[in-house]
C-alpha cells in the first residue's frame, strides 16, 4: 500500500491534476471531466466559486488554527469529504476501497457509491462508523429495505440518497469520445443480483424519502438539493443533512452553481439539518468560502478521481493533505482560528471574476 509520503514531490493541487491528465486514457478522462450538454453548469460551478471573494479580517489571534469539524456526528480532521463517485475503478483498481483508505488515513469520511465494484462491507470496515453509503433509488420499498438494512449492518455512519438524477444527463464530451462506463458485472458486489432497475429513479418522490427516514436508524442525507423549497421539504421528511449538489454539472446543462444556491438552502433549513456541498471544489480557499456560507463540509468528486489516477490511495491521501494545509493557511490569513469562526462576513460577491 502506498503512503502519501511517497508523493511528497507533489506539493500543489494543480500538480496532481496535471499529472492525472497525463496518466488517464482519453476515454476515462473525458467521462470524468464531462458535464451535461455543453458543460455550462460545470463551468459555472468554477466561475461562481471564483467570483465569490474572501474578505480577510485582521489582528485576530491565529497562533493556533483548528481545522476540525464534524458531519452528522462523525468527527472530521478537516471539513472535506470524498463525494460518492460510482466509477472510481476507472482511475484505480482499488475503487471505493482505496478512497475509503485515503479518507481514513486523513481523518475524514468517504461516501461509498452503491455502484462500486468494491464490497460494501469491506469499505465500511476500514473505519466503522466513519464512512457513508450512497444509494440511488433502484427498486421498490422492499428492495430499499434490504439495501438500507445491509448498509446499517455493515457499519456505515449514514445513508446518502442521491435524488438529482431521475435520468442520466446527456454529456456531449462523453458522447463524442465514444466512451461509456458500465455498471459492474454480475458476480461482483454490484446490485445486479438485487435486481436494480434504473426506472425506479424517476418514480422516487417525497413520500418515499420520508418512509426511508422513518425506516432506518441511520441518519439520512439527501443529495442533489438546489432549491430552498426542496431543502425545507427534505427536513420535513426527517433527513439529518441536506447535500447541495448539481452532480458536478453532469445532469442539467445551463444550471445554477452550487455556491450560488448554498446560502439560500442553509437559511431555509436553519437548525433543522446540517448542510454539505460539492461540485467544482478543488482548493482549500474554496472550501473556506463554502464554510462561510454555512456548509458543514465540502465534498470533492473529480479531484478524488484525479488523485486516485496519480497513485491510488497514497496520492489521494496526499491531495487531501494539501487541501488540509490550504484550509489551515487560508483560515489564518482571514483571521479565523477555528472553523466556527468563519462567517458570512468573510465572503463577498465580486464583479471581478478571474478566468477558470
Amino acid at each position: 500500500m502506498t503512503d502519501s509520503a511517497d508523493f511528497d514531490d507533489l506539493v500543489t493541487i494543480d500538480q496532481i491534476i496535471a499529472r492525472a491528465r497525463e496518466s488517464i486514457d482519453p476515454g476515462p478522462y473525458e467521462w470524468g471531466a464531462a458535464g451535461a450538454g455543453q458543460g455550462v453548469t460545470t463551468t459555472r460551478n468554477s466561475l461562481a466559486l471564483n467570483r465569490l471573494a474572501l474578505v480577510p479580517r485582521v489582528l485576530q489571534d491565529v497562533s493556533s488554527v483548528d481545522t476540525t469539524s464534524s458531519f452528522v456526528g462523525v468527527p472530521l480532521t478537516f471539513p472535506v469529504m470524498l463525494a460518492p463517485v460510482a466509477a472510481l475503478g476507472l482511475y484505480d483498481s482499488g475503487d471505493a476501497l482505496a478512497a475509503a483508505e485515503a479518507a481514513t488515513r486523513r481523518g475524514t469520511s468517504a461516501f461509498c457509491a452503491m455502484l462500486t465494484a468494491s464490497p460494501w462491507e469491506v469499505v465500511a470496515s476500514t473505519a466503522p462508523g466513519r464512512h457513508f453509503f450512497q444509494i440511488y433509488p433502484m427498486g421498490d420499498r422492499t428492495w430499499m429495505t434490504e439495501i438500507a438494512d445491509r448498509a446499517e449492518q455493515a457499519g456505515f455512519a449514514g445513508i446518502c440518497v442521491t435524488v438529482d438524477s431521475p435520468v442520466i444527463g446527456r454529456r456531449d464530451r462523453s458522447i463524442e469520445s465514444g466512451f461509456g462506463w458500465a455498471v459492474p458485472a454480475e458476480g461482483t458486489d454490484s446490485l445486479n443480483r438485487h435486481g436494480f432497475d434504473y426506472a425506479y429513479r424517476a418514480t422516487f418522490t417525497w413520500p418515499d424519502l420520508a418512509w426511508l427516514c422513518a425506516h432506518t436508524s441511520l441518519p439520512v442525507i439527501v443529495k442533489g438539493v438546489m432549491a430552498a423549497e426542496d431543502a425545507l421539504e427534505a427536513v420535513d421528511c426527517g433527513v439529518a443533512a441536506v447535500y447541495v449538489s448539481n452532480h458536478g454539472g453532469r445532469m442539467v446543462d445551463q444550471g445554477l452553481s452550487t455556491i450560488e444556491a448554498l446560502a439560500e438552502v442553509v437559511e431555509a433549513v436553519g437548525p433543522g439539518a446540517e448542510v454539505a456541498v460539492d461540485s467544482g471544489f478543488t482548493r482549500g480557499a474554496e472550501v473556506c468560502k463554502a464554510l462561510a456560507l454555512g456548509a458543514r463540509a465540502v465534498g470533492i468528486g473529480r479531484l478524488q478521481c484525479w488523485g486516485l489516477a496519480v497513485g491510488g490511495a497514497g496520492a489521494l491521501s496526499r491531495a487531501l493533505e494539501i487541501l488540509e494545509h490550504e484550509i489551515g493557511s487560508t483560515m489564518a490569513n482571514i483571521g479565523c482560528a477555528s472553523v466556527s469562526d468563519i462567517t458570512p462576513g468573510h465572503v463577498q460577491w465580486s464583479i471581478a471574476s478571474p478566468p477558470v
